[in-house]
């Protein structure tokens, strides 16, 4: 049985030879072989049978860039949503494949464009043809659930990349986005498995404890509406991804063409120039307040547009 995450159910099909190692390319060529065989797929999270072999994977974590361990896993999410599959189920590669190109235009406008990978997709005649519009089915309008939404707490989550503080969820019944403090939320997985795995397994339906753990009266809302994210089965609840570092950069670029004055221009273009880029880019901005008004709306604009796709990705028409 081969096992495969989220993004990889898409992705793998327009693989053309190429990888980081011949090692790498030698693995993906043999998985994709047996599936195309007809090897039953079973739908993971996290490393999968193509991540093993990758150099880039560390005890369970993607280093290829520094955010992409979570830019992959909220990948995996939304590739599960669009393919309307989930972990732990078993699946053909050709019922996967057939799903492909009535997904596609959603899956490439939120990830294909600046993705490493696209020059070596490009290589593929079906990838191709697909970026051109051909061979596209159209998108199933049907399937879209009208929500309104709250665009400027989606703008906080996404830009909140660190997450040291907070975590965010959307909710698919009513729209709302669900703050909880990293303090609850570790505070719930100390209780429920002291003692236990570190870590909260995807297949995990129901746990049975000796005593019920006692929680603070001030705590006892936030934990419960947390334990209910955790153990979610349903599909009501779905992390917010944070905004990929390779858009914000470009939303930054393409603000800095568009100043008129030659020395702030200037200041601009070499903050994002080096190491510490968006903290430079914030700094220079600090002694412009106008422009940097002008820089919030802006970035609100672009990044409205990313969140309406990521929102169509995931089955939602936002209102």
């Amino acid at each position: 049985m081969i096992r495969l995450r989220g993004h990889h159910l898409i992705c793998l099909h327009f693989f053309s030879g190429e990888g980081f190692t011949p090692e790498y390319i030698a693995t993906l060529s043999e998985i994709i072989k047996k599936a195309e065989a007809g090897q039953t797929v079973s739908v993971c999270s996290g490393p999968d049978d193509v991540c093993n072999k990758c150099s880039y994977l560390d005890a369970a974590t993607c280093l290829y860039t520094q955010d992409a361990d979570a830019e992959t896993r909220a990948m995996d999410q939304v590739a599960l949503k669009l393919l309307n599959t989930k972990t732990g189920e078993e699946t053909k590669w050709r019922d996967m494949k057939e799903k492909v190109p009535g997904i596609f235009a959603v899956w490439s406008g939120q990830y294909c464009n600046g993705c490493d990978w696209k020059p070596v997709c490009e290589k593929d005649r079906e990838f191709s043809l697909l970026m051109k519009g051909e061979n596209r089915e159209p998108q199933k309008e049907t399937g879209m659930k009208q929500l309104k939404v709250n665009f400027d707490e989606i703008q906080k989550a996404m830009e909140d990349v660190s997450r040291d503080s907070f975590d965010y969820f959307f909710d698919f019944e009513t729209g709302e986005v669900i703050t909880f403090s990293e303090e609850i939320l570790k505070e719930v997985k100390d209780r429920l498995y002291e003692g236990d795995a570190d870590e909260i397994e995807d297949d995990i339906e129901y746990i049975e404890f000796d005593e019920i753990p006692e929680l603070p009266d001030w705590m006892e809302d936030e934990i419960e509406l947390a334990l209910e994210i955790i153990f979610d089965v349903r599909g009501r609840y779905l992390r917010i991804p944070e905004r990929r570092s390779s858009l914000a950069f470009q939303t930054k670029a393409g603000f800095a063409e568009l100043i008129e004055n030659p020395v702030l221009k200037e200041k601009l273009s070499s903050a994002l120039d080096g190491k510490g880029a968006f903290r430079h880019f914030k700094d220079v901005l600090l002694d412009y307040p106008k422009e940097r008004k002008r820089w919030h709306g802006y970035n609100a604009k672009v990044l409205k547009k990313e969140i309406i796709q990521w929102l169509n990705s995931i089955g939602v028409d936002p209102r």
